[in-house]
C-alpha cells in the first residue's frame, strides 16, 4: 500500500467550485457556505477513509461544496472522536463514525469523554464484517486449523489489529474467549497497517476490516481463514464464515456519520436527508455493496436505536466473557 506523508493526510475529494457551490457562499452565511470536514479516526487509504470518500464526494456535488476527508489515526478511533469533539460543534466537522463509538467505553482505559453522550446519530451508512487473514507461511487453512495451531502454541500466535477498541480487536479477544486459546492481539493504527504487518510476517495473523481485504484476498496474498459474520459475504462468497467452524462466533461493525451532539438540529437534518439521498443513488449502493458493505438506510431515530442495541451488545460480551480490552 502506497505510504503517504503527514501532509497528504487531508484528502480534497470534491475539488471545483461550481456555480452550485456560489449560491452557498453567499453573504447570509446559508449553511454550507464553507468546506466541510469529514474526520476518520484510521489510516489514510483503510476502510474509514475508503468510504469517507465515496460518501462524501456525491455529498460534496449535493451540498454545493468542497468535502475533505481528513485522517487523524490514533487510539482505535479515539484520536478521531476528539477532534471532531474538540471542533466548533457548527456542522463543518462530522465524524465518520463506526463501532469504536460502542465498543470504547469498555476500555479499560476509557477515553476521556463519553462517546455514547458526546455524538449526535446523523446518517448510518451500512454494515460489514471483519475478515481473519493468515501470513502464507502459517500451516492453517480454516479457524479448525487455527484453534489446533494455537493451543499447541499458546501465546505465540500473534495478530495484527485496527487499533484497540475497534470490531477486528475485539474480535480477537471473542475468538480466544470462545474457542479456549492464548492469541496476542498486536494494535495498529489502522487496517493498513495491521494488513501490512501479515504481509511482511510481522505477525502471523491480521484481523482486518473486509473492504480493505478484498484484492489482497483475490491476489492470494494472504490466506482467508473467516469472515466474522454469520453469513457469507457477497464480496468474498467462498470465505467461510469463522461461525462455520465455531459455532455462534458473530462480530460486525458498523459505519455511519456522527455529529458533535451541540452540532444546530437543522443542520443535522439537513445533513441526514443528503447523506441518505446520497446512500439511495444505484452506483454509489453498487459500489459500496462491491466492496462487501451491506447498505442500510435509517431514519434517524432507528439509527439511534441501533448505536444503542450495539452498545449494549458489546457491554454484554465483554462482562459474559470477562474480556479485557
Amino acid at each position: 500500500m502506497e505510504l503517504l506523508s503527514r501532509h497528504a493526510a487531508a484528502l480534497v475529494i470534491a475539488v471545483a467550485a461550481t456555480a452550485t457551490s456560489a449560491q452557498f457562499a453567499r453573504a447570509d452565511n446559508k449553511y454550507p457556505y464553507r468546506p466541510i470536514r469529514i474526520i476518520q479516526g484510521f489510516s489514510v487509504g483503510g476502510v474509514s477513509d475508503t468510504l469517507a470518500r465515496i460518501v462524501g464526494e456525491p455529498l460534496g456535488r449535493r451540498l454545493g461544496q468542497i468535502i475533505v476527508v481528513e485522517a487523524r489515526p490514533g487510539g482505535g478511533g479515539i484520536v478521531g472522536m476528539k477532534t471532531v469533539i474538540d471542533a466548533t460543534p457548527d456542522g463543518y466537522t462530522l465524524l465518520l463514525g463506526n463501532s469504536a463509538i460502542t465498543v470504547s467505553p469498555n476500555r479499560k482505559d476509557k477515553p476521556p469523554f463519553d462517546p455514547m453522550k458526546a455524538f449526535v446519530p446523523v446518517s448510518m451508512i451500512g454494515t460489514a464484517p471483519s475478515i481473519l487473514l493468515a501470513n502464507p507461511s502459517l500451516p492453517v487453512r480454516s479457524v479448525t486449523d487455527l484453534i489446533a495451531y494455537a493451543k499447541a502454541k499458546p501465546g505465540k500466535v500473534t495478530c495484527a489489529t485496527s487499533g484497540i477498541g475497534t470490531t477486528n480487536d475485539l474480535g480477537v479477544h471473542l475468538l480466544n474467549h470462545m474457542a479456549g486459546v492464548k492469541i496476542l492481539n498486536v494494535p495498529y493504527k489502522g487496517s493498513g497497517p495491521s494488513l501490512n504487518a501479515a504481509l511482511g510476517n510481522e505477525t502471523q495473523l491480521s484481523f482486518a476490516p473486509l473492504l480493505p481485504s478484498i484484492a489482497i484476498v483475490k491476489q492470494g496474498r494472504l490466506k482467508a481463514i473467516g469472515m466474522s459474520g454469520l453469513k457469507r459475504n457477497q464480496a468474498l462468497p467462498d470465505v467461510p464464515t469463522l461461525a462455520e467452524g465455531l459455532p455462534g462466533y458473530d462480530d460486525v461493525g458498523f459505519y455511519s456519520i456522527v455529529a458533535d451532539r451541540e452540532v444546530p438540529k437543522n443542520i443535522v437534518e439537513l445533513l441526514h436527508k443528503e447523506i441518505n439521498a446520497v446512500l439511495a443513488m444505484p452506483d454509489v449502493r453498487d459500489h459500496l455493496t462491491r466492496l462487501g458493505l451491506d447498505v442500510d438506510i435509517m431514519t434517524r431515530a432507528e439509527f439511534a436505536d441501533y448505536i444503542a442495541k450495539d452498545a449494549k451488545k458489546w457491554a454484554e460480551l465483554v462482562r459474559t466473557g470477562h474480556l479485557v480490552l
